[in-house]
């Protein structure tokens, strides 16, 4: 019977390890520069042990060892905060009761001896009730202005007490001081919503917040986010720019003591790795982490993503893990898009009594370690940038990604504010607001210096010349029972197989109208509202003279706008229909050049990069077949997955990372070159070296 202790010699540290050393090569210890500025940059390989005060007692070599056979190179275990896991000589640090040595001490010694660099994590939201009784000033307090209750013996301290604002400081400057830790990580400073289990803590109503809101805006601190007050308008922004204030201060600190440690916590002001958790086991977007880590990139382009693959489904079951396909899913999604892989389990590695996710961490993790010579400093060959503002999440954004990642089209998502345009063959807009002139001036810039833009939604207006609207419309709302009409004329036109099978799709959201002045194109109509019941009265006979797809060459370059929201109706209803007529506007219209495509189902993802210093590209492909409704299960193989590329240097050699085998290849007259992968198990990647 397992009794959680961590002196129990665990199953897997006398089987699972024994059979990783026999069956992989061992990882030498890597040599680390821990002078080296920005090391952070690269993707990293991290495994997060959130270790419980127990497991102190522990063999630390069996720990450090599990953790090197797994290929991680980065290490997250906690060091303080809570409970501080080394002889603190600081009284308002807990010192762990089970702890009779110096054991951070120990633990960072034997990890770096094995070349893997230590993250020492801190949460300094709770104190433990021993400290808490002396200094309830340091605490968060509910309406009555008493702390909140205690939760397992810890109370929860507030961000503007003295304890997060000078005694962190002191204990960050205690054990950066002491340890030669590479980098810090800082759990849950903010304003928490909720406890553990899941109960709405409120507004804190301490003193210091009421005098630090007061100072702020001449206000007195709401009771409730809820009222309608001005202050309850003010307390989101002054939760915002106190937490970032807070961070910029830590940031000073720790830089000032070591400007080579790397910072990182849920935040992106004042840290070099921003943290993001993958943490629910269920209803999970299948392109959530590669989203996440292009946008992080793209946003955060002088940081990195660390995006936990969490073991557990929620908080109650710490335990138990989430599928194995799902950890795998979840990591092969970060590491593919150029972010480091991030694993983490409650307790140590090597002692989880859910043991049947860890070896699709192995996996990854060694595929990247084996394989990092060609993941590492790569950038996207992308054949379309979707733009994405603000956070990008939206119906819109997602349908457009899940039309283009079916289809296999290569796409980066891009900001016009940040992007290099000139380098993208094509760009879609999701047009989700009026278009600034900045914007206006650039879409035209980018058309007539020879780019092909798509813009969908609305709206848009005559100010945007390349598409060349005489005026603008209106704005039809959404109503029940509307239509797109697909002519024999659009068919013809848009070349999309489906659409023989085609006369019409549904919408349900708005519609942009306009007038095109001569020289552009006005496909697909639109059909107002149909009758839908009685069966015996669904039919219509008007349908308007209203385009739903306009296009038009201008200067060097195309341009088509789809006035719907097309990248909606597909994340609504998953009709192919919708996306059909993007594809066709993309291939068609905007003839958009086209450097890989992939012949095989629409569940195998795909991505296309190149080596940044020109000697590779690659192409890799994710099986998602193993996805059942909300279970996420092994992947059926695929076979004969054919690929064409055309390749940016003549191709030397072809070759799989995942399964070793050399491929042969085809060329064809008009510079593309053809390979087939026999089978596709779970993830390939195929690299064409010049």
């Amino acid at each position: 019977m397992r009794t959680g202790n961590s002196t129990f010699v665990s199953h897997w540290s006398i089987f699972s390890l024994g059979l990783a050393l026999l069956t992989f090569p061992l990882f030498a210890a890597e040599v680390m520069d821990r002078a080296e500025p920005n090391w952070w940059i690269k993707p990293h390989r991290m495994i997060q042990t959130n270790l419980r005060e127990i497991d102190v007692a522990m063999d630390v070599e069996e720990y450090v060892a599990s953790l090197k056979a797994t290929g991680a190179n980065v290490v997250l275990f906690n060091l303080g905060g809570i409970v501080a896991n080394y002889p603190t000589e600081l009284p308002f640090h807990y010192r762990n009761p089970f702890m009779k040595n110096d054991f951070a001490g120990e633990v960072v010694k034997r990890l770096h001896g094995e070349g893997i660099r230590v993250f020492a994590r801190f949460d300094f939201s709770k104190v433990n009730e021993s400290i808490a009784a002396a200094h309830p000033e340091w605490l968060t307090h509910v309406a009555d202005d008493r702390p909140l209750p205690l939760y397992n013996g810890q109370a929860a301290t507030c961000l503007n007490g003295w304890y997060q604002q000078e005694g962190m400081l002191k204990i960050l400057g205690e054990a950066i001081d002491r340890y030669s830790i590479d980098g810090v990580f800082f759990n849950m400073i903010s304003y928490p919503r909720k406890d553990y289990s899941g109960q709405e803590v409120g507004i804190c109503q301490c003193e210091n917040c009421h005098q630090r809101f007061r100072s702020m805006y001449g206000l007195e601190l709401p009771k409730t986010e809820q009222e309608n007050t001005p202050a309850a308008a003010k307390y989101p922004d002054f939760t915002q720019r106190t937490t970032r204030e807070q961070f910029e201060r830590v940031n000073a600190f720790v830089k000032g003591r070591n400007p080579n440690l790397a910072i990182c916590t849920y935040t992106e002001a004042g840290v070099d790795i921003v943290r993001k958790e993958s943490d629910k086991a269920l209803d999970s977007w299948v392109y959530e982490e590669g989203f996440r880590t292009r946008w992080a990139l793209l946003n955060f382009p002088d940081k990195q993503l660390a995006n936990a693959a969490v073991s557990f489904p929620h908080y109650p079951h710490r335990h138990a893990t989430v599928s194995p396909d799902l950890t795998r899913k979840r990591l092969y999604g970060c590491m593919i898009n150029g972010a480091w892989l991030d694993f983490s389990c409650v307790g140590r590695f090597d002692e989880q009594e859910d043991r049947i996710g860890l070896d699709q961490v192995e996996d990854v993790f060694r595929f990247h370690a084996a394989n990092e010579r060609w993941l590492a400093n790569t950038t996207e060959l992308a054949d379309v940038g979707l733009v994405v503002e603000g956070t990008g999440r939206n119906d819109e954004v997602r349908g457009l990604i899940e039309i283009l990642s079916q289809a296999h089209v290569s796409y980066e998502l891009v900001s016009l504010a940040k992007s290099d345009l000139t380098k993208l063959p094509a760009l879609i807009v999701p047009v989700i607001e009026n278009l600034s002139t900045e914007v206006i001036q650039k879409l035209d810039a980018y058309v007539q210096g020879g780019g092909r833009l798509l813009l969908t939604g609305g709206p848009v207006t005559p100010e945007l010349r390349c598409l060349g609207l005489s005026a603008p419309g209106e704005k039809r709302p959404a109503q029940k029972g509307t239509y797109i009409r697909i002519r024999p004329e659009d068919q013809t036109r848009l070349k999309q197989p489906l659409l023989a099978k085609l006369d019409l799709v549904l919408l349900s959201g708005d519609l942009w109208t306009a007038t095109m002045s001569p020289g552009g194109e006005a496909l697909l109509r639109f059909i107002p509202p149909v009758r839908f019941g009685p069966p015996e009265k669904c039919y219509y006979t008007d349908v308007s003279e209203i385009p739903c797809l306009y296009a038009r060459r201008s200067g060097r370059g195309e341009v088509a706008w789809i006035p719907w929201r097309v990248g909606t109706e597909f994340a609504t209803f998953g009709h192919g229909g919708h996306a059909a007529l993007l594809l066709g506007a993309l291939d068609e219209l905007l003839l958009v050049p086209r450097r890989v495509r992939v012949d095989c189902s629409h569940l195998v993802e795909t991505n296309h990069r190149a080596d940044r210093a020109g000697k590779f590209e690659w192409v890799s492909l994710y099986n998602h077949s193993g996805q059942l409704d909300k279970i996420i299960g092994a992947p059926l193989p695929i076979h004969n997955v054919t690929v064409r590329i055309s390749p940016t240097s003549p191709v030397q050699r072809v070759r799989l990372l995942k399964s070793g085998l050399s491929l042969s290849v085809k060329p064809d007259t008009d510079g593309w070159i053809t390979c087939v992968v026999p089978v596709l198990h779970s993830y390939e990647v195929i690299l064409f070296e010049y």
